[in-house]
């Protein structure tokens, strides 16, 4: 499901012409195709509110402001933390790469320390900012690092058909910077895009369950505006992410390459 596709398997940017396939389809390999081959869209500007609560049941919250732009193959994303205090301008910069050879570049800004670090492989199934979202999954897959699995042709989620499909990285890279075992995806099989999923988190022998809701259209592509995050252990939370969209628009023309460097990233709002 990069904020713009927050890992395939739980995006938070869905296509205007998803490819065409069959809902009785069961090759997995071919629906995962057609969920990552889809036109999602560009020049993207948002602006969510993240909740973050803990085990102990204390919250936090955050705002970000995010601006996305295609190029020639991959994507450029900037995220900027806008509140709270301690925080504000704090930001991540991602260069995501559509060849799968290629290790996608973060680099993240904290002002406290006025410093840029470099987001190394071995770091990338880490905490993104103290979500629960970690650094690998603000990046787009490669669907060639995975074995997928159809689990069943015929699954539902609130009244919705989907598939449900097992993906299982199987390059150590892959295992390495994403940090999972394995994933459960339920692809809407109307709206081609996953509803929900469920990771086996190798450390901590941990599961990271994923829901979006509020699914609605802008411009004529659906996008979820609620995204859900939880994680557990041993049957119980630890923690839990709630992203909600106050503001998302696409085809923004003041949206430009220059939104996308390191000296841009360290001006912050």
């Amino acid at each position: 499901m990069r904020l713009r596709d927050l890992l395939v398997s739980f995006g938070l940017m869905w296509p205007a012409n998803a490819l065409a396939i069959d809902p009785g389809e069961t090759d997995p390999a071919a629906i995962m195709a057609a969920v990552e081959n889809r036109d999602a869209g560009d020049k993207q500007v948002a602006r969510l509110q993240i909740t973050i609560k803990d085990k102990a049941g204390r919250e936090r919250t955050r705002v970000v402001q995010s601006r996305t732009l295609d190029f020639e193959g991959g994507t450029r994303q900037l995220i900027i933390f806008e509140s709270p205090a301690d925080v504000r301008n704090a930001g991540l910069l991602s260069v995501d790469f559509e060849d799968g050879s290629k290790s996608d570049d973060q680099w993240l800004w904290l002002p406290s320390l006025n410093k840029t670090t470099r987001i190394s492989s071995n770091d990338k199934s880490g905490s993104f900012m103290g979500t629960d979202m970690s650094y690998s999954d603000m990046t787009k897959k490669d669907p060639s690092a995975y074995a997928y699995t159809m689990v069943d042709a015929n699954a539902e989620v609130g009244g919705e058909a989907c598939w449900l499909i097992e993906a299982k990285p199987i390059t150590d890279k892959e295992k390495s910077e994403t940090g999972y075992m394995k994933t459960h995806m339920w692809v809407s099989k109307d709206k081609l895009l996953a509803v929900q999923s469920k990771a086996w988190v190798i450390a901590g022998k941990r599961l990271k369950y994923t829901k979006m809701t509020d699914i609605k259209q802008v411009d004529g592509i659906w996008i979820p505006h609620k995204l859900t995050v939880r994680t557990t252990r041993d049957g119980q939370l630890e923690s839990q992410s709630i992203l909600h969209f106050t503001d998302l628009k696409l085809n923004q023309e003041d949206v430009v390459e220059a939104d996308f460097s390191e000296q841009r990233l360290r001006r912050g709002l």
